[in-house]
């Protein structure tokens, strides 16, 4: 009897952690689609995008958030549903589907051959706080347009886009870091369309 009162106890108690315990939430940024009309010839080439490399903390799921510029650490009961740089790949793969700048577009995971690739480095994906009510979504990340042929870089450019957090905690942080990430993949376009006009690839 004592042992049947001793289990109920336990399993009473650790029912009642469980309950008391916050759930877990995980987010996710779904590429955005904005209908585009097309003005300009695709560049005739084929693009492949390579997997963003990023720093090892950016890595994992883990929803960073970052204080005096040096103080990082993660949201306790809140993580992304995939790595940042994944995240930011889709994005960016969408989105330059959408805009049709280039004739052939690769994925990451194809083996088919091309005659660029986008290379990228992620240093930076957090929800920032620069005060105690005023925070935002920061992103830092570099990309260079590399000649498969001649193995050379064509083009490189350092994006740090941040975006303000409506809220600051992690509902907050989530929802400025999907803004950033879509201006990312907006102003990474702008400026491989750019990069196509002045080498004459656009007419």
């Amino acid at each position: 009897m004592k042992t049947i009162f001793s289990t109920t106890l336990i399993a009473f108690i650790l029912t009642g952690c469980s309950a008391l315990r916050p759930s877990l939430h995980e987010y996710t940024i779904l590429p955005s689609y904005v209908p585009h009309v097309t003005t300009t010839l695709p560049i005739k080439a084929a693009l492949k995008l390579s997997s963003t490399r990023s720093i090892p903390s950016l890595v994992s799921t883990q929803l960073y958030y970052l204080k005096d510029t040096s103080h990082i650490d993660a949201y306790l009961y809140s993580r992304w549903s995939d790595s940042p740089s994944s995240m930011i790949d889709r994005s960016l793969y969408s989105s330059l589907q959408n805009r049709q700048l280039f004739t052939t577009l690769i994925p990451v995971t194809s083996k088919a051959t091309a005659d660029l690739i986008l290379e990228s480095d992620l240093n930076a994906f957090y929800h920032r706080f620069l005060n105690d009510s005023k925070s935002e979504g920061l992103i830092d990340i570099t990309y260079r347009l590399i000649d498969l042929k001649t193995k050379t870089t064509l083009a490189s450019k350092r994006f740090y886009i941040t975006e303000p957090a409506l809220s600051a905690d992690a509902q907050g942080g989530v929802n400025a870091l999907t803004k950033a990430t879509h201006q990312l993949s907006e102003n990474t376009i702008d400026w491989l369309e750019t990069v196509g006009k002045e080498n004459q690839w656009i007419k």
